[in-house]
């Protein structure tokens, strides 16, 4: 790409609060990775956020620090929710010339493969039990370092899952999932990024689920309304067309869910919202919302952040503690 891109529709925002579009995964890679690793990466971004918003962005990724900020014109398409949701295997099939040289495809006679075993691409760090299936019928499954798919899983191709993820009594298909997940239940064309958990039972479909949500057991989108019409979100009050009657959630970065939530169909949750005390969620789920109508205090957040980074080895930086106090509603 000539040059990075950060032009999204609005609903995307909970996922790109503390990141730029390109850093988003909606393949193997991202578009910031696959620029890298094709020699082509950018020194310009064109972007329609303001000059301290990127600033701020800049300061959280090292591979950042020199980029050329650019503000946005009329030429480039916004990315859509349904469009990185329909073309998550159209993707993954693209990354698959990118791969290191030491990943390989699977053995036939180790691993419980449906389909061409040439399609089953697993690093040789990972683990697999031989009670798990991969099916490679409907395209191929990638498997990076350090991931662990437990037994009784179906792995249903194209689907990506990265370094460190574990996956227990999952059903996974046409998906991708970011690295040091925990992931239960089933989940179906959905992209979910880093350190990010649903490890139980529920469902989770045709949804973008950020990075570090943690979902209770039994949390279950709905993606299609009953009388089968397109479906429609809403973000800070205005409505816009998904263009698809196939759509679950949207799900920003450190969301919560308590046990036994059900989230609508074409539902927003944005960033550090923690959904408790009541079953049903739907429509736009506002920036820290706490329960029914109240407000995650500030330093409660960064606290129950850290609390959660810290098992994985992680914590709040100053430059992302900064961020994410500007982002606090006031009053």
């Amino acid at each position: 790409m000539n040059a990075a891109l950060d032009i999204f529709e609005p609903t995307l925002l909970p996922l790109l609060r503390l990141k730029p579009l390109f850093l988003l995964r909606d393949g193997i890679y991202s578009p910031w990775q696959r620029a890298r690793r094709t020699g082509k990466a950018c020194s310009e971004a064109i972007t329609g956020r303001s000059n301290p918003e990127t600033a701020a962005l800049s300061q959280l990724d090292a591979s950042l620090a020199n980029l050329r900020w650019i503000s946005s014109d009329t030429k480039h398409t916004a990315a859509r929710p349904a469009a990185l949701l329909t073309n998550i295997g159209k993707q993954i099939e693209a990354d698959l010339s990118l791969l290191d040289a030491y990943f390989s495809a699977a053995q036939p006679n180790t691993l419980q493969i449906e389909g061409n075993a040439a399609r089953a691409i697993i690093h040789p760090e990972a683990a697999i039990s031989r009670h798990a299936v991969i099916d490679t019928r409907g395209g191929p499954v990638v498997v990076d370092a350090g991931a662990r798919i437990g037994a009784f899983c179906l792995i249903q191709g194209p689907a990506y899952i990265g370094k460190k993820t574990q996956l227990d009594s999952c059903r996974f298909s046409n998906s991708i999932a970011g690295e040091n997940c925990r992931l239960g239940g089933e989940i179906a064309d959905s992209i979910i990024g880093d350190f990010s958990n649903k490890h139980h039972d529920g469902f989770l479909g045709h949804s973008l689920v950020g990075d570090w949500v943690n979902l209770g057991a039994l949390t279950t989108t709905s993606d299609l309304k009953n009388n089968y019409g397109e479906v429609r979100l809403t973000f800070n009050g205005t409505r816009y067309e998904t263009g698809t009657i196939k759509f679950g959630a949207i799900i920003g970065d450190y969301a919560k869910t308590a046990i036994g939530t059900l989230i609508g169909t074409g539902t927003i949750i944005d960033l550090g919202a923690n959904l408790f005390g009541k079953a049903h969620w739907s429509g736009y789920v506002p920036l820290f919302t706490w329960g029914e109508g109240q407000k995650y205090e500030g330093q409660l957040f960064l606290r129950d952040a850290n609390r959660m980074m810290q098992r994985r080895g992680r914590s709040v930086t100053p430059p992302l503690e900064a961020l994410l106090n500007s982002l606090v509603p006031r009053g």
